[in-house]
């Protein structure tokens, strides 16, 4: 039951719009004991809780599209709060199976994959179909547990390709991304304060005071809704965006078409991407497969992450992906007369004109000299150089993303920002080399 302040604070929140987590989390507390084990040291909910049990089981977010985006309307909001509350004794329940599960699998000694991630779901099938454990009933949960780790010791890609070669599966994630990436639209919200406020957090930060409020402008700027509006535009027969994303490099062709679920020729461009083919990328990358969830679950969460603006779920991450268009859009290492808006932007132009191989190519291009194809290859690369930029930041945001690490410090944002350019110049830096050297060795 809520109390009366919390009442009276939805009452009063009613008619104005409230960041989508932070309505999760009062909801959240309104619990009342019995979840703890689902709960941050702060009472919250884990950053698991939310993504493995409240958003695609409590408020399904498949089938209430208007629940997922980071702003909310205060009816929405109501609405989520009651929804979160009625599934109380289904949450409390829900922690009681995760309780046993954990004191069970330290028995049977599985110390594969991370507790959360595999039975989080799984408690909550639990909850809702038996209701809080019997005490003394150990075999329900010993069954559970060798079925959710009969797989994890096959290697991952393995799975995965097993997995992706039914016809039943791959037809059951085309049903889901239909559905997912219909479920995105717009709202008539207008974007002038998000891109004003990036001057900002882009901007330099002298002190504790200017820094403090930098960071309170990208806290701000998360909690807005023009990265989720940006990225849906892109699918409406006009899209209304400051940048082309076709020349920017992020998809093949605008309205923005939905990625497939296997196969595709766009495989360069992130945004069309297959999700089979991205959660082989996560796999390959993941130095700890343990942490990640199993593969149908993995693929059923790619599913979504492709069908959400920028294939990005959280809303921080969309957030900085805006950022990092901006940035991008301002680089021009070639060009003497560029002139980039951002002071961050600046900074990083500024050490890229100063790399040998930058002052080389300007000078080939100056003087009409041939180059090797390799050089070429760099050089045109530079001169668009906002390709390769964003396509290494999506590649890092997407990680991020996939395994919940935050982008809403503002400073290890923009530490981002400038390490995506430092690597990409590293890149081209080691193929001017490799060219070098086989030159030399003729």
């Amino acid at each position: 039951m809520s109390t009366v302040p919390e009442i009276a604070a939805q009452q009063a929140g009613a008619s104005c719009a409230q960041p989508r987590r932070a309505v999760i989390d009062r909801a959240w507390r309104a619990l009342g004991p019995g979840v703890e084990v689902l709960s941050g040291d702060d009472g919250g909910p884990l950053s698991r809780t939310v993504k493995r049990i409240l958003d695609p089981l409590v408020l399904r977010l498949r089938s209430n599209p208007h629940y997922s985006t980071p702003v909310v309307s205060g009816e929405v909001a109501a609405e989520m709060h009651q929804l979160i509350l009625a599934q109380r004794d289904q949450l409390c329940a829900t922690a009681s199976w995760f309780a046993v599960l954990k004191v069970h699998r330290r028995k049977l000694r599985f110390t594969t994959g991370n507790a959360q991630e595999l039975y989080f779901p799984v408690c909550y099938e639990l909850a809702v179909t038996k209701g809080p454990p019997v005490q003394g009933d150990s075999g329900t949960a010993e069954n559970i547990l060798r079925g959710i780790h009969a797989d994890r010791d096959r290697t991952a890609i393995e799975v995965l390709n097993r997995y992706v070669a039914d016809e039943s599966v791959i037809g059951a994630l085309s049903r889901q991304l239909r559905d997912s990436w219909s479920d995105v639209r717009p709202t008539a919200a207008i974007t002038d304060p998000f891109l004003a406020g990036l001057s900002t957090v882009l901007g330099d930060a002298v002190g504790h005071n200017e820094q403090t409020a930098r960071q309170r402008v990208w806290a701000a700027l998360v909690a807005d809704a023009t990265p989720y509006n940006l990225g849906a535009r892109a699918r409406g027969p006009a899209p209304d965006l400051p940048w082309s994303l076709v020349e920017i490099g992020l998809t093949a062709a605008l309205p923005q078409q939905p990625p497939p679920v296997h196969g595709g020729a766009d495989t360069d461009r992130p945004l069309n991407r297959s999700v089979v083919d991205r959660v082989r990328a996560t796999l390959r990358r993941a130095l700890d497969r343990d942490e990640l969830p199993d593969v149908p679950l993995l693929c059923a969460e790619e599913v979504d992450r492709a069908c959400a603006p920028w294939g990005l779920l959280a809303e921080d991450i969309q957030a900085a992906m805006v950022a990092g268009v901006e940035v991008a859009v301002d680089l021009a290492p070639l060009s003497e007369a560029a002139a980039p808006r951002y002071r961050l932007a600046a900074q990083i132009q500024a050490r890229l004109r100063k790399e040998a191989y930058v002052l080389h190519a300007r000078r080939y291009l100056a003087d009409g000299q041939p180059l090797h194809p390799r050089q070429q290859q760099v050089t045109d690369e530079l001169a668009a150089f906002a390709r390769p930029y964003l396509s290494r930041l999506w590649a890092r945001l997407h990680g991020r993303d996939v395994w919940q690490e935050s982008c809403v410090d503002v400073d290890e944002m923009r530490a981002l920002l400038e390490g995506v350019a430092r690597s990409v110049s590293l890149d081209h830096r080691q193929r001017i080399k490799a060219m070098l050297e086989m030159v030399a060795a003729r």
